[in-house]
């Protein structure tokens, strides 16, 4: 049985207030594909998220709460999202256990975040090992992992391959640095590493990108493992 996990970040679908021709378009390009049998997508809260999140912050409100509201907004752009597939789940799954099993029948299942400190890519990381899944698709808002924040330092080269534990370091140097350059969470990459779950760090808007993975785990972003 061939599975793949699809992280898709908030800002990859957030519009006003979703990008739903982007949203339509992706959902036709996987449906129309018969690589796999079956695919998990974890979404990310984008702007729903952080407009709920930032104001309540101004008034104190407990950083835990916050996370719980994030959460709620993964879990409304997740059922917003799989009302576009057929052949998909209706009922968002608060928990990685829920979507595996959900997984044993349907052939896309969408969801959304599960726990406070779980970040997207964290939840589609323990997808993916749950599910024996090799695969994990990250897409994000670059077309891949860089050695400097591309959008801040002109001369940035992309990295094409990258180790385990390079992409570790590289994440951590980046997390503490001035303007975060985050790729992906330190915790998800442990996950990854820990059961040779292939990622591939994409630009999430060019769809063809998800085809070429899918068909020939091939890719013009970077692949870590």
């Amino acid at each position: 049985m061939k599975t793949a996990v699809i992280s898709l970040g908030g800002s990859i679908i957030s519009g006003d207030p979703l990008d739903f021709e982007l949203i339509l378009s992706l959902s036709k390009k996987l449906q129309s594909m018969d690589d796999f049998d079956h695919l998990g997508i974890v979404v990310g809260g984008g702007k729903l998220a952080r407009s709920y999140i930032e104001k309540l912050r101004e008034f104190g409100i407990n950083e835990n709460i916050l996370d719980e509201i994030g959460i709620n907004a993964t879990r409304m752009n997740a059922l917003s999202i799989a009302s576009f597939f057929e052949n998909s789940n209706t009922k968002i799954p608060e928990t990685v256990n829920e979507a595996a099993e959900l997984m044993q029948i349907y052939k896309f299942v969408v969801m959304g975040g599960t726990e406070p400190g779980h970040t997207t890519d964290t939840v589609a990381a323990l997808l993916a090992e749950r599910t024996n899944c090799k695969i994990l698709i990250n897409g994000t808002s670059v077309d891949g992992v860089y050695d400097m924040d591309p959008k801040k330092h002109p001369d940035a080269k992309k990295i094409a391959n990258i180790g385990y534990a390079d992409a570790i370091a590289l994440s951590s140097r980046s997390s503490t640095g001035a303007g975060p350059n985050v790729f992906m969470d330190i915790t998800s990459l442990h996950i990854a590493m820990r059961s040779k779950i292939r990622v591939f760090v994409i630009n999430g808007r060019i769809l063809p990108e998800y085809e070429s993975i899918l068909k020939h785990q091939t890719t013009d972003g970077t692949v870590i493992g």
